[in-house]
C-alpha cells in the first residue's frame, strides 16, 4: 500500500430526490423504489447496529435500512432516496462505486414505476426550485424558493490532526472554498440570493446556503466544515465529514475530487498547511466565488488585506503536496503522481481562465455551456436545463456495456462524451476498463476495505447476521469490532471464506485468530 492516496478510507453518501407526475408522498416514492432494488436482488434489508451512532441514535432508530450487494446502505432520508457507498481507498473505485449507485437508483426508479404504475424519475443534483406565492390579494406574485439537499463526502482522518479546530479551518476552509472551479456541480438558484428576482446560475449551488465557518448541523445553519465526530472507527480516527461534496456526473470531476481530497488531506495531517491563506470573510467568499460564472475573477479578500483569487489559493496547496512528496522518504505511488499531475493541469487552465477546455470534464462548466447553447427564454426553462442535465436515465447503463438507446433516454448528460473528456485529461488512466470495474462494483465491495468482509459475510452467512453498521458486524454467536479501516480486506480474508464452505463459525474462528480483541461474545 503507498504512503498517501491508497492509506486513506473514504465514501460519500447521495441523497437522491426521487418524483413522479402525480401527488405522491415522496417517501412512499422512495420506499417503493428501496423494495424494488430487493425485488432486483441488488440489496437486502438489515438492521443497522446503533452502538457506534453516537449523537445519531434517535434519528438513526427512525431508519430503515438495507444494504447493497456491493457494501452500500440504502435508506429513505427524510424523503430521499440515500445510497452510501462502500468504503474505497483509490481515485478509479471513487468513480466507479459513484457510477453504480446510479445505476442502483435508475434501477430503482424503474422499479418503482412498476410497482406504482406511475412514471418515477430520479435525479443527481442538490437543489430543487419551487414557485412560490407571495404577498396578498392583488399584489400576489410567484417567487422562486430554493431548497437543497445534500452530497456527503467522509474521509478518515488522524484525531490527533484534529484536536485544534482552529487548525483544522486554518488549513482546510480554503481549500473547501476555492476547490469548487472543479468540484462544482452547478445548478440554477433563487436570484434573492444575491437580490434578484428569477434565478440565477452558480458555480455551487451548495455554497448558497453556508452561514458560518463551522457547524455540527447539516441542515440549519450550515457550516462550511462539518464538526460531527462520530469515527465510525477507533477512537484514534476522526471522520471528516464533509457535507459541500456536490452532486457530480463527469468522470473526471469524481476522480479529480476524490484524489486531490485524499492528498490535501494527507498534507494536512503532515502540517503541510498550517500557514494556509488565511480569508477575511470565508462565507461571503464561498458565495462570490460561485456566483462569478461570467468574469471569472473569483477574487478572494485575504485577512491581510491583500486581494487574491480562488487559483492562487489552489495554486498554494499544490505547492504544498509537492512539498509533501518531496520531503517523503517513501516514494509517491502512481495515484499519488497521477493526482498531483491532474491537479497542476487543472490549475494551469483554470490561472489562464480557459474555462471552454472543461466542457464535458467539470459538471458546472459542462450545464453553462448547455444554458449558453439552449438559450432558456424564462427560468423554468432555465431550471429544466440544468435538471435534464441530473435526470437518471437508461444511459447510466452505458456503464455496464449495456446501454439503452432511444427515445426515452432524455438526460442531457452525455456519458459517452464525459468518458471520452476523462481519456483525454486522464491517459494514465485505464478507462478502458471502467465498464468491467463498475459491474464488479454493483455486486461486490471494494477489496481493500472492511466492507468486503461484511458484504461476503452477508452474501455467505446471510441468515447468521442479526446487525450491521460501517464499523460492527452483529453475529449470532458473537459481534465483530471493525474499526481499522483496512482489516478483514480480501487479502486477509478472502481465501478463508472461499473454504469455509456453508460454517460462519468457522470465519469466526480465524477472525479470532486475526483479531483476538475484535471479537466480543
Amino acid at each position: 500500500m503507498h504512503w498517501c492516496t491508497e492509506s486513506k478510507i473514504r465514501g460519500i453518501e447521495q441523497e437522491y430526490p426521487v418524483s413522479a407526475n402525480t401527488d405522491l408522498n415522496p417517501s412512499l416514492l422512495v420506499n417503493a423504489a428501496i423494495q424494488g432494488l430487493k425485488r432486483r436482488a441488488l440489496s437486502r434489508a438489515v438492521v443497522w447496529d446503533l452502538a457506534t451512532e453516537v449523537s445519531q441514535e434517535l434519528h438513526e432508530s427512525r431508519i430503515i435500512s438495507s444494504y447493497g450487494n456491493n457494501g452500500s446502505r440504502i435508506y429513505n432520508d427524510m424523503g430521499h432516496l440515500e445510497i452510501s457507498t462502500p468504503s474505497y481507498n483509490n481515485p478509479f473505485d471513487a468513480v466507479a462505486y459513484d457510477k453504480a449507485s446510479e445505476i442502483y437508483a435508475f434501477t430503482a426508479s424503474k422499479e418503482a414505476s412498476v410497482a406504482l404504475k406511475k412514471e418515477v424519475f430520479v435525479h443527481k443534483n442538490n437543489v430543487a426550485n419551487v414557485r412560490v406565492t407571495e404577498g396578498v390579494l392583488k399584489r400576489k406574485q410567484k417567487a422562486i424558493k430554493t431548497n437543497t439537499y445534500a452530497t456527503h463526502g467522509n474521509i478518515i482522518t488522524l484525531r490527533d490532526a484534529c484536536k485544534d479546530w482552529s487548525r483544522v479551518e486554518k488549513a482546510l476552509i480554503p481549500w473547501f472554498i476555492t476547490r469548487i472551479l472543479f468540484t462544482g456541480s452547478g445548478d440554477v438558484v433563487s436570484g434573492r440570493f444575491i437580490g434578484k428576482e428569477g434565478v440565477k446560475f452558480v458555480i455551487s449551488p451548495r455554497a448558497m446556503f453556508v452561514l458560518r465557518k463551522s457547524s455540527l448541523s447539516t441542515t440549519v445553519d450550515r457550516g462550511i466544515l462539518n464538526t460531527r465526530d462520530q469515527a465510525h472507527a477507533a477512537r484514534r480516527y476522526w471522520r471528516l465529514h464533509d457535507i459541500h461534496y456536490e452532486a457530480l456526473r463527469t468522470e473526471y470531476a469524481i476522480f479529480l475530487r476524490d484524489i486531490a481530497q485524499a492528498l490535501v488531506i494527507c498534507a494536512f495531517e503532515a502540517g503541510y498547511l498550517d500557514n494556509a491563506p488565511d480569508i477575511e470573510d470565508p462565507v461571503n467568499a464561498f458565495k462570490r466565488i460561485s456566483v462569478d460564472t461570467q468574469e471569472c475573477e473569483w477574487k478572494v479578500r485575504l485577512k491581510s488585506g491583500e486581494m487574491t483569487d480562488a487559483v492562487a489559493i489552489l495554486r498554494y496547496y499544490i505547492e504544498a503536496i509537492e512539498n509533501m512528496q518531496e520531503d517523503s522518504v517513501e516514494e509517491a505511488g502512481k495515484w499519488d503522481m497521477v493526482g498531483l499531475k491532474a491537479l497542476k493541469s487543472v490549475v494551469e487552465k483554470l490561472e489562464s481562465r480557459r474555462i471552454e477546455d472543461f466542457v464535458d470534464g467539470v459538471d458546472w462548466v459542462t450545464k453553462l455551456a448547455l444554458l449558453v447553447n439552449y438559450e432558456p427564454k424564462t427560468y423554468s426553462e432555465g431550471i429544466s436545463v440544468c435538471n435534464q442535465y441530473a435526470l437518471l436515465d437508461g444511459s447510466v447503463m452505458n456503464y455496464t456495456g449495456k446501454g439503452k438507446g432511444g427515445k426515452k433516454n432524455n438526460s442531457l448528460y452525455n456519458p459517452k462524451d464525459s468518458i471520452a473528456f476523462a481519456e483525454a485529461e486522464l491517459p494514465e488512466v485505464d478507462w478502458g476498463s471502467l465498464t468491467e470495474r463498475v459491474n464488479y462494483a454493483l455486486n461486490n465491495a471494494p477489496e481493500d476495505t472492511r466492507n468486503f468482509f461484511t458484504a461476503e459475510m452477508l452474501k455467505r452467512y446471510g441468515s447468521e447476521v442479526k446487525g450491521v453498521s460501517w464499523s460492527t458486524l452483529v453475529l449470532k454467536e458473537a459481534k465483530v469490532m471493525l474499526d481499522e479501516p483496512f482489516m478483514l480486506n480480501k487479502e486477509e480474508i478472502g481465501a478463508e471464506m472461499a473454504e469455509a464452505g456453508g460454517s460462519g463459525s468457522r470465519i469466526l474462528a480465524v477472525v479470532k485468530e486475526l483479531y483476538p480483541n475484535k471479537v466480543i461474545y
